[in-house]
Protein backbone atom coordinates (compact mmCIF):
# COMPACT_ATOMS: atom_id res chain seq x y z
CA UNK A 1 0.00 0.00 0.00
CA UNK A 2 1.38 3.06 -1.03
CA UNK A 3 1.65 6.16 0.89
CA UNK A 4 -1.15 7.87 -0.59
CA UNK A 5 -3.48 5.11 -0.33
CA UNK A 6 -2.61 5.12 3.57
CA UNK A 7 -3.34 8.89 3.83
CA UNK A 8 -6.66 8.38 2.40
CA UNK A 9 -7.30 5.76 4.38
CA UNK A 10 -6.11 7.75 7.82
CA UNK A 11 -8.00 10.42 6.36
CA UNK A 12 -11.31 8.58 6.65
CA UNK A 13 -10.45 7.16 10.44
CA UNK A 14 -9.45 10.78 11.25
CA UNK A 15 -12.59 12.14 9.80
CA UNK A 16 -14.46 10.00 11.83
CA UNK A 17 -12.49 10.82 15.21
CA UNK A 18 -12.37 14.45 14.09
CA UNK A 19 -16.55 14.20 14.31
CA UNK A 20 -16.63 12.34 17.37
CA UNK A 21 -14.41 14.89 19.11
CA UNK A 22 -16.16 17.52 18.25
CA UNK A 23 -19.06 16.52 19.80
CA UNK A 24 -16.58 15.17 22.74
CA UNK A 25 -14.78 18.78 22.97
CA UNK A 26 -18.47 20.68 22.94
CA UNK A 27 -19.96 18.54 26.07
CA UNK A 28 -16.49 18.69 28.27
CA UNK A 29 -16.40 22.60 27.78
CA UNK A 30 -20.11 22.61 28.41
CA UNK A 31 -19.95 20.28 31.53
CA UNK A 32 -16.75 20.96 32.85
CA UNK A 33 -15.32 23.96 31.55
CA UNK A 34 -11.41 25.05 31.18
CA UNK A 35 -10.68 23.69 34.35
CA UNK A 36 -11.66 20.50 34.06
CA UNK A 37 -10.01 20.13 30.60
CA UNK A 38 -6.66 21.38 32.55
CA UNK A 39 -7.35 18.18 34.81
CA UNK A 40 -7.87 15.68 31.55
CA UNK A 41 -4.87 17.01 29.99
CA UNK A 42 -3.10 16.11 33.43
CA UNK A 43 -4.76 12.69 33.64
CA UNK A 44 -4.06 12.13 29.68
CA UNK A 45 0.01 12.06 30.37
CA UNK A 46 -0.26 9.82 32.82
CA UNK A 47 -2.26 7.52 31.29
CA UNK A 48 0.61 7.62 28.22
CA UNK A 49 3.00 7.18 30.49
CA UNK A 50 1.51 4.29 32.35
CA UNK A 51 0.68 2.55 29.15
CA UNK A 52 3.55 2.69 27.76
CA UNK A 53 5.46 1.34 30.33
CA UNK A 54 2.72 -1.11 31.14
CA UNK A 55 3.46 -2.41 27.54
CA UNK A 56 7.14 -2.65 27.83
CA UNK A 57 7.06 -0.09 25.34
CA UNK A 58 7.81 -2.30 22.67
CA UNK A 59 4.89 -1.69 20.49
CA UNK A 60 7.53 0.52 17.54
CA UNK A 61 10.01 -2.73 17.59
CA UNK A 62 7.11 -4.91 17.28
CA UNK A 63 6.32 -3.40 13.99
CA UNK A 64 9.27 -3.18 12.42
CA UNK A 65 10.12 -6.37 13.37
CA UNK A 66 6.99 -8.24 12.12
CA UNK A 67 7.67 -5.99 8.68
CA UNK A 68 10.88 -7.26 8.07
CA UNK A 69 10.24 -11.17 9.20
CA UNK A 70 8.06 -11.73 5.80
CA UNK A 71 6.34 -14.69 5.06
CA UNK A 72 9.94 -17.05 4.55
CA UNK A 73 11.03 -15.66 7.98
CA UNK A 74 7.66 -17.05 9.79
CA UNK A 75 8.99 -18.74 12.60
CA UNK A 76 11.17 -16.07 13.74
CA UNK A 77 8.37 -13.74 12.97
CA UNK A 78 6.23 -15.82 15.34
CA UNK A 79 9.14 -16.38 17.93
CA UNK A 80 9.27 -12.68 17.98
CA UNK A 81 5.52 -11.70 18.67
CA UNK A 82 5.56 -14.25 21.73
CA UNK A 83 8.12 -12.68 23.21
CA UNK A 84 6.20 -9.30 22.97
CA UNK A 85 3.56 -10.56 24.11
CA UNK A 86 5.32 -12.09 27.31
CA UNK A 87 7.34 -8.76 27.84
CA UNK A 88 3.81 -7.00 27.94
CA UNK A 89 2.14 -9.42 30.34
CA UNK A 90 5.17 -9.27 32.78
CA UNK A 91 5.40 -5.27 32.70
CA UNK A 92 1.81 -4.84 32.55
CA UNK A 93 1.18 -7.27 36.00
CA UNK A 94 3.60 -5.36 37.42
CA UNK A 95 3.29 -1.45 36.54
CA UNK A 96 -0.81 -2.76 37.15
CA UNK A 97 0.58 -3.11 40.70
CA UNK A 98 2.04 -0.03 41.68
CA UNK A 99 -0.63 1.79 39.84
CA UNK A 100 -3.41 0.05 41.98
CA UNK A 101 -1.16 0.41 45.36
CA UNK A 102 -0.31 3.80 45.06
CA UNK A 103 -3.73 4.95 43.63
CA UNK A 104 -4.12 7.82 46.27
CA UNK A 105 -0.55 9.08 45.72
CA UNK A 106 -0.84 9.30 41.98
CA UNK A 107 -4.97 10.79 42.50
CA UNK A 108 -2.85 13.33 44.28
CA UNK A 109 0.01 14.11 42.59
CA UNK A 110 -1.43 14.27 39.29
CA UNK A 111 -5.13 15.60 39.30
CA UNK A 112 -4.29 17.68 43.21
CA UNK A 113 -6.39 15.20 45.34
CA UNK A 114 -7.13 11.78 46.61
CA UNK A 115 -10.58 12.24 45.33
CA UNK A 116 -10.11 10.72 41.87
CA UNK A 117 -7.69 7.19 43.41
CA UNK A 118 -10.64 5.01 42.54
CA UNK A 119 -9.52 5.68 38.33
CA UNK A 120 -5.98 5.10 39.09
CA UNK A 121 -7.30 1.23 40.12
CA UNK A 122 -9.71 0.48 37.76
CA UNK A 123 -6.58 1.58 35.12
CA UNK A 124 -4.29 -0.75 36.99
CA UNK A 125 -6.59 -3.71 36.92
CA UNK A 126 -7.56 -3.29 33.42
CA UNK A 127 -3.79 -2.20 31.75
CA UNK A 128 -2.75 -6.27 30.97
CA UNK A 129 -6.18 -5.83 28.41
CA UNK A 130 -4.63 -2.16 27.51
CA UNK A 131 -1.48 -3.34 26.72
CA UNK A 132 -2.40 -6.84 25.08
CA UNK A 133 -4.57 -4.65 22.49
CA UNK A 134 -0.99 -2.47 21.74
CA UNK A 135 0.47 -5.74 20.78
CA UNK A 136 -2.12 -6.92 18.42
CA UNK A 137 -2.42 -3.03 16.87
CA UNK A 138 1.25 -2.98 16.39
CA UNK A 139 1.21 -6.52 14.72
CA UNK A 140 -1.49 -5.67 12.52
CA UNK A 141 0.44 -2.35 11.55
CA UNK A 142 3.47 -4.86 10.71
CA UNK A 143 2.15 -6.79 8.29
CA UNK A 144 0.46 -3.52 6.51
CA UNK A 145 -3.40 -4.89 7.63
CA UNK A 146 -3.60 -1.15 7.15
CA UNK A 147 -7.61 -1.49 6.56
CA UNK A 148 -7.96 -3.48 9.16
CA UNK A 149 -6.24 -1.25 11.23
CA UNK A 150 -8.18 1.78 10.59
CA UNK A 151 -11.19 -0.03 11.07
CA UNK A 152 -10.32 -1.15 14.83
CA UNK A 153 -9.84 2.86 14.84
CA UNK A 154 -12.77 3.81 13.73
CA UNK A 155 -14.96 1.97 15.82
CA UNK A 156 -13.04 2.66 18.63
CA UNK A 157 -13.78 6.01 17.68
CA UNK A 158 -17.18 5.72 17.79
CA UNK A 159 -17.45 4.23 21.06
CA UNK A 160 -14.92 6.35 22.95
CA UNK A 161 -18.05 9.29 21.55
CA UNK A 162 -20.74 6.66 22.85
CA UNK A 163 -19.47 6.19 26.38
CA UNK A 164 -17.40 9.89 27.49
CA UNK A 165 -20.64 11.62 26.33
CA UNK A 166 -22.46 9.64 28.56
CA UNK A 167 -20.24 9.80 31.75
CA UNK A 168 -19.52 13.31 31.22
CA UNK A 169 -23.19 14.03 31.05
CA UNK A 170 -24.27 11.81 34.25
CA UNK A 171 -20.94 11.73 36.48
CA UNK A 172 -18.97 15.16 35.20
CA UNK A 173 -15.28 15.49 35.49
CA UNK A 174 -15.39 12.36 37.44
CA UNK A 175 -16.91 10.28 34.15
CA UNK A 176 -14.95 12.06 31.74
CA UNK A 177 -11.62 10.40 33.99
CA UNK A 178 -13.34 6.85 34.13
CA UNK A 179 -14.50 7.04 30.80
CA UNK A 180 -10.67 7.58 29.20
CA UNK A 181 -10.14 4.20 30.94
CA UNK A 182 -12.72 2.23 30.11
CA UNK A 183 -12.75 2.71 26.60
CA UNK A 184 -9.13 2.11 26.33
CA UNK A 185 -9.71 -1.58 27.68
CA UNK A 186 -12.73 -2.52 25.58
CA UNK A 187 -10.84 -1.61 22.57
CA UNK A 188 -9.31 -5.24 22.66
CA UNK A 189 -12.81 -6.97 22.16
CA UNK A 190 -12.92 -4.94 18.89
CA UNK A 191 -9.28 -6.03 17.96
CA UNK A 192 -9.65 -9.56 18.75
CA UNK A 193 -12.95 -9.50 16.43
CA UNK A 194 -10.63 -8.36 13.84
CA UNK A 195 -8.42 -10.78 14.23
CA UNK A 196 -11.21 -13.70 13.82
CA UNK A 197 -11.81 -11.72 10.12
CA UNK A 198 -8.70 -11.94 8.48
CA UNK A 199 -6.79 -15.10 7.81
CA UNK A 200 -3.01 -14.39 8.95
CA UNK A 201 -0.29 -16.82 9.52
CA UNK A 202 0.54 -16.44 12.94
CA UNK A 203 1.21 -19.59 15.68
CA UNK A 204 2.59 -18.37 19.10
CA UNK A 205 2.38 -18.66 22.29
CA UNK A 206 3.83 -17.23 25.34
CA UNK A 207 6.83 -19.33 26.26
CA UNK A 208 9.81 -18.25 28.23
CA UNK A 209 12.57 -20.37 26.93
CA UNK A 210 12.56 -18.10 23.46
CA UNK A 211 15.54 -17.05 22.30
CA UNK A 212 16.69 -14.09 24.19
CA UNK A 213 17.66 -12.30 21.21
CA UNK A 214 14.17 -11.09 20.36
CA UNK A 215 14.22 -10.05 24.01
CA UNK A 216 17.02 -7.56 23.28
CA UNK A 217 15.61 -6.32 19.77
CA UNK A 218 12.03 -5.04 21.23
CA UNK A 219 13.78 -3.83 24.13
CA UNK A 220 16.02 -1.59 21.83
CA UNK A 221 13.18 0.07 21.00
CA UNK A 222 11.34 -0.31 24.76
CA UNK A 223 14.08 2.54 25.70
CA UNK A 224 13.40 4.52 22.36
CA UNK A 225 9.53 4.57 23.03
CA UNK A 226 9.87 5.02 27.03
CA UNK A 227 12.37 7.52 26.85
CA UNK A 228 9.50 9.57 24.00
CA UNK A 229 6.53 8.64 26.09
CA UNK A 230 8.43 9.61 29.46
CA UNK A 231 9.91 12.89 28.08
CA UNK A 232 6.86 13.94 26.23
CA UNK A 233 4.39 13.58 28.93
CA UNK A 234 6.14 14.20 31.61
CA UNK A 235 7.49 17.71 29.86
CA UNK A 236 3.35 18.54 29.36
CA UNK A 237 2.63 17.52 33.15
CA UNK A 238 5.53 20.12 34.05
CA UNK A 239 4.22 22.80 31.71
CA UNK A 240 0.72 22.58 32.55
CA UNK A 241 1.80 22.40 36.47
CA UNK A 242 4.10 25.81 35.62
CA UNK A 243 1.29 27.32 33.33
CA UNK A 244 -1.34 26.67 36.91
CA UNK A 245 1.08 27.73 39.62
CA UNK A 246 2.28 31.26 37.43
CA UNK A 247 -1.58 31.69 36.48
CA UNK A 248 -4.31 28.96 37.31
CA UNK A 249 -6.25 25.67 35.93
CA UNK A 250 -8.28 27.87 33.91
CA UNK A 251 -5.24 28.98 31.96
CA UNK A 252 -4.09 25.18 31.95
CA UNK A 253 -7.43 24.50 30.26
CA UNK A 254 -6.60 27.31 27.55
CA UNK A 255 -3.53 26.06 26.83
CA UNK A 256 -4.51 22.03 26.35
CA UNK A 257 -7.54 23.05 24.51
CA UNK A 258 -5.90 24.73 21.74
CA UNK A 259 -2.96 21.86 21.85
CA UNK A 260 -6.07 19.45 21.56
CA UNK A 261 -6.94 21.14 18.34
CA UNK A 262 -3.69 20.34 17.24
CA UNK A 263 -3.55 17.04 18.09
CA UNK A 264 -6.84 16.62 16.27
CA UNK A 265 -6.22 18.15 12.84
CA UNK A 266 -2.40 16.64 12.81
CA UNK A 267 -4.22 12.96 13.32
CA UNK A 268 -4.00 12.46 9.67
CA UNK A 269 -0.22 12.89 9.23
CA UNK A 270 0.77 11.15 12.33
CA UNK A 271 -1.54 8.16 11.99
CA UNK A 272 0.11 7.43 8.21
CA UNK A 273 3.61 8.40 9.80
CA UNK A 274 2.75 5.11 12.36
CA UNK A 275 0.58 2.99 9.80
CA UNK A 276 2.91 3.77 6.63
CA UNK A 277 5.99 5.15 7.41
CA UNK A 278 7.55 2.96 9.90
CA UNK A 279 7.51 -0.18 8.68
CA UNK A 280 8.20 1.33 5.32
CA UNK A 281 11.13 2.71 5.90
CA UNK A 282 12.21 -0.42 8.33
CA UNK A 283 12.25 -1.95 4.20
CA UNK A 284 14.44 0.48 2.78
CA UNK A 285 18.17 -0.12 2.83
CA UNK A 286 19.58 2.20 -0.49
CA UNK A 287 19.53 5.53 0.31
CA UNK A 288 18.11 6.90 -2.73
CA UNK A 289 14.88 5.34 -2.26
CA UNK A 290 14.94 6.53 0.95
CA UNK A 291 15.17 10.15 -0.22
CA UNK A 292 12.96 9.18 -2.81
CA UNK A 293 10.28 8.28 -0.19
CA UNK A 294 11.10 11.39 2.07
CA UNK A 295 10.95 13.58 -0.72
CA UNK A 296 7.25 12.03 -1.63
CA UNK A 297 6.03 12.28 1.91
CA UNK A 298 7.00 15.81 2.32
CA UNK A 299 4.58 16.64 -1.26
CA UNK A 300 2.20 15.07 0.43
CA UNK A 301 2.66 16.36 4.58
CA UNK A 302 3.92 19.61 4.10
CA UNK A 303 0.99 20.91 1.29
CA UNK A 304 -1.53 19.69 3.64
CA UNK A 305 -0.67 20.95 7.21
CA UNK A 306 0.20 24.67 5.78
CA UNK A 307 -3.37 25.06 4.32
CA UNK A 308 -4.62 23.29 7.65
CA UNK A 309 -2.89 25.40 9.69
CA UNK A 310 -3.68 28.28 8.41
CA UNK A 311 -7.56 27.96 7.98
CA UNK A 312 -7.43 27.02 11.50
CA UNK A 313 -6.13 30.03 12.49
CA UNK A 314 -8.14 32.29 10.39
CA UNK A 315 -11.21 30.40 11.44
CA UNK A 316 -9.84 30.32 15.31
CA UNK A 317 -12.88 32.64 16.59
CA UNK A 318 -15.35 30.22 14.70
CA UNK A 319 -13.47 27.29 15.84
CA UNK A 320 -13.79 27.97 19.51
CA UNK A 321 -16.81 28.38 19.28
CA UNK A 322 -18.12 25.07 17.66
CA UNK A 323 -15.50 22.80 20.13
CA UNK A 324 -15.75 25.05 23.00
CA UNK A 325 -18.05 28.04 24.58
CA UNK A 326 -17.23 31.73 25.01
CA UNK A 327 -15.92 31.15 28.05
CA UNK A 328 -12.99 29.55 26.42
CA UNK A 329 -12.24 32.73 24.20
CA UNK A 330 -9.27 33.94 25.73
CA UNK A 331 -6.82 31.29 24.05
CA UNK A 332 -7.37 32.66 20.42
CA UNK A 333 -4.17 34.42 21.26
CA UNK A 334 -2.48 31.13 21.55
CA UNK A 335 -3.27 29.83 18.21
CA UNK A 336 -0.71 31.83 15.83
CA UNK A 337 2.38 29.85 16.91
CA UNK A 338 0.77 26.95 17.63
CA UNK A 339 -0.10 26.47 14.02
CA UNK A 340 3.49 27.42 13.15
CA UNK A 341 5.24 24.90 15.53
CA UNK A 342 3.15 22.48 14.05
CA UNK A 343 4.71 22.61 10.54
CA UNK A 344 7.71 22.79 11.62
CA UNK A 345 7.15 19.54 14.06
CA UNK A 346 5.85 17.44 11.05
CA UNK A 347 8.35 19.06 8.41
CA UNK A 348 10.77 17.22 11.05
CA UNK A 349 9.18 14.01 11.69
CA UNK A 350 10.00 12.13 8.19
CA UNK A 351 13.11 12.37 9.02
CA UNK A 352 12.98 11.62 12.73
CA UNK A 353 11.07 8.37 12.07
CA UNK A 354 14.43 7.21 10.13
CA UNK A 355 16.16 6.80 13.81
CA UNK A 356 13.46 5.14 14.66
CA UNK A 357 13.54 3.15 11.27
CA UNK A 358 17.11 2.16 11.68
CA UNK A 359 17.26 1.53 15.20
CA UNK A 360 19.31 4.15 15.88
CA UNK A 361 18.95 4.71 19.49
CA UNK A 362 21.54 6.38 21.26
CA UNK A 363 20.55 9.32 18.71
CA UNK A 364 17.03 9.00 19.10
CA UNK A 365 17.42 8.74 22.89
CA UNK A 366 19.38 11.95 22.83
CA UNK A 367 17.54 14.28 20.78
CA UNK A 368 14.51 13.46 22.86
CA UNK A 369 16.00 14.34 26.22
CA UNK A 370 17.43 17.69 25.10
CA UNK A 371 14.53 18.63 23.36
CA UNK A 372 11.86 17.80 26.32
CA UNK A 373 14.21 20.12 28.68
CA UNK A 374 14.48 22.63 25.84
CA UNK A 375 10.92 22.80 25.52
CA UNK A 376 10.62 23.46 29.21
CA UNK A 377 13.23 25.34 29.52
CA UNK A 378 11.93 27.93 26.50
CA UNK A 379 8.35 27.41 28.21
CA UNK A 380 9.81 29.47 31.66
CA UNK A 381 11.54 31.89 29.37
CA UNK A 382 8.79 32.70 26.82
CA UNK A 383 6.39 32.74 30.30
CA UNK A 384 7.91 35.51 31.96
CA UNK A 385 8.43 37.56 28.84
CA UNK A 386 5.27 37.36 26.79
CA UNK A 387 2.54 35.32 29.55
CA UNK A 388 0.15 32.75 28.74
CA UNK A 389 1.26 32.96 24.55
CA UNK A 390 4.64 32.68 25.37
CA UNK A 391 4.19 28.75 25.61
CA UNK A 392 3.29 28.80 22.17
CA UNK A 393 6.19 30.93 21.03
CA UNK A 394 8.03 28.24 22.95
CA UNK A 395 7.10 25.15 21.28
CA UNK A 396 7.56 26.97 17.93
CA UNK A 397 10.92 27.53 18.31
CA UNK A 398 11.95 24.54 19.69
CA UNK A 399 10.42 22.81 16.56
CA UNK A 400 12.34 24.74 14.48
CA UNK A 401 15.51 23.69 16.67
CA UNK A 402 14.48 20.11 16.54
CA UNK A 403 13.74 20.52 12.34
CA UNK A 404 17.33 21.67 11.98
CA UNK A 405 18.97 19.18 14.13
CA UNK A 406 17.15 16.16 11.92
CA UNK A 407 17.87 17.85 9.10
CA UNK A 408 21.83 18.47 9.95
CA UNK A 409 21.72 14.59 11.27
CA UNK A 410 20.41 13.42 7.91
CA UNK A 411 22.25 15.64 5.28
CA UNK A 412 23.69 12.47 3.93
CA UNK A 413 20.39 11.05 2.84
CA UNK A 414 18.48 14.99 2.09
CA UNK A 415 21.46 15.90 -0.18
CA UNK A 416 22.77 12.60 -1.98
CA UNK A 417 23.08 12.60 -5.58
CA UNK A 418 20.53 11.44 -7.66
Amino acid sequence: MNFKKTVFLSGLSTIVKLLSGLVINKIIAIYIGPAGIGLIGQFQNFLAIITTVGNGAINSGVTKYVAEYNEIESKRRNDLISSAFLIAFVCSIIVGLITIIGSAFFSQLILQTKEYSSIFKYLGITLIFISFNSIFLSILNGLKEIKTYIIINIVSSIMSLIIMVYLTVEYGILGALFSLVIVQSLILLITIIAYKKIKLNLTFTINKNFNKIYYQKLLAFSLMTFVAVISGSATQILIRNHIINYFSIVEAGYWQSVWMISTMYLLIITTAFSTYYLPRLSEIHILSELRKEIITGYKVILPFVFIAALSIYLLRDIIILILFTPAFNSMRNLFAYQMIGDFFKMASWSLAFLMIAKAKTKLYILTEIIFSVTLYILTMIFMNISGLVGVTHAYALNNLLYLITMCITFKNIIFIKK
